[in-house]
């Protein structure tokens, strides 16, 4: 698979089609920023079902791979990327976003990328379930501990709370009793695209007039989005040819270590704070777009596609 066919991919395509005329053709902001929320819920739930059934039936084995999952996405790449604000990042709207940020849980992306570039299966579902239960309880931690001191609207977090969490388990559970399941995961790609195309072309449009002022900001924070995630990569790279760690393992990490929900991130900054918040999530996301880009490229002869793809940067 080439560079430009890759490109050309449906998922590719609508990615930038949500970017770009949503930064020079910005007027329907204000009344797609309304749909973020259902179109992030609606991601959520159609998430759940990518999970095989029975998969939670035996806990003590998912232990491990949930702890990896926190350790990479959290205590790594959510440390990496506050440091790095907290000494680049003065303006404290884009601070907010680069706190949210590194609260998220991973992409949604992860799971079809990994399956393509042949990762550690287990390692890779086990990691994502286990660090989506980790931010229930990480993601107010990390609020408290770097925003205590910005006003929020609790009613808004109560609605947050039922709109990413509590409505996507009940529609999944839905979903499964009815056996809709089967059905639905055949347009997975397709729903989620769309969800994700609402959530970008929010972020952009919202944003549109400070990216066309491009102010110092943007780059110091394009400068460490690439840097924690060339930092990483380089860092699994070493640990992997050194301790001979099996590459399925190694890509996991990468992903699980590299990948966060920026569109989550992104939506929750245009709800709770303000458009600026949300910039940091849409530049992160971008660079995440270039790498899911180089790993569908240099896995292009491992694994031909079996599923609907995803959005890259969901998430």
């Amino acid at each position: 698979m080439s560079l430009v066919k890759i490109f050309a991919s449906f998922s590719n395509l609508l990615f930038i089609l949500a970017i770009v005329p949503g930064i020079f053709l910005p007027q329907a902001a204000h009344t797609v920023s309304f749909l973020v929320l259902p179109a992030l819920m609606i991601v959520q739930a159609l998430t759940l079902l990518r999970f095989p059934g029975g998969f939670f039936h035996e806990p003590k084995k998912l232990v491990s791979g949930a702890l990896w999952g926190n350790l990479m996405n959290y205590l790594i790449l959510g440390n990496l990327i506050i440091l790095g604000s907290i000494f680049l990042i003065p303006d404290e709207k884009l601070w907010i976003g680069l706190v949210l940020v590194a609260a998220v849980p991973p992409a949604v992306a992860v799971l079809p990328l990994g399956l393509k570039v042949r990762a550690d299966k287990m390692l890779i579902l086990a990691g994502f379930a286990g660090t989506y239960v980790g931010a229930i309880i990480l993601m107010p931690l990390i609020g408290i501990a770097f925003l205590k001191f910005i006003p929020v609207h609790y009613d808004k977090l109560i609605i947050l709370f039922f709109t990413l969490i509590i409505l996507p388990l009940i529609l999944s559970r839905i979903a499964v009793d009815r056996n809709w399941d089967s059905q639905i995961m055949y347009y997975q790609g397709t729903i989620s695209n769309v969800c994700f195309f609402i959530v970008f072309y929010a972020l952009a449009s919202s944003n549109a007039n400070l990216i066309k002022e491009w102010p110092l900001e943007i780059i110091l924070i394009s400068v460490l989005a690439f840097s924690v995630i060339f930092l990483i990569w380089i860092v699994l790279t070493l640990i992997g040819w050194f301790y001979k760690i099996s590459p399925s393992k190694i890509k996991s990490l990468m992903l699980l270590g590299t990948m966060k929900n920026y569109g989550m991130a992104g939506g929750i900054a245009l709800y709770l704070f303000n458009h600026e918040a949300a910039l940091p999530a849409l530049i992160f996301s971008v660079f995440m777009f270039g790498q899911v880009t180089l790993m569908k490229f240099w896995s292009r002869n491992d694994l031909p596609d079996k599923e609907p793809e995803s959005l890259s940067p969901e998430n």
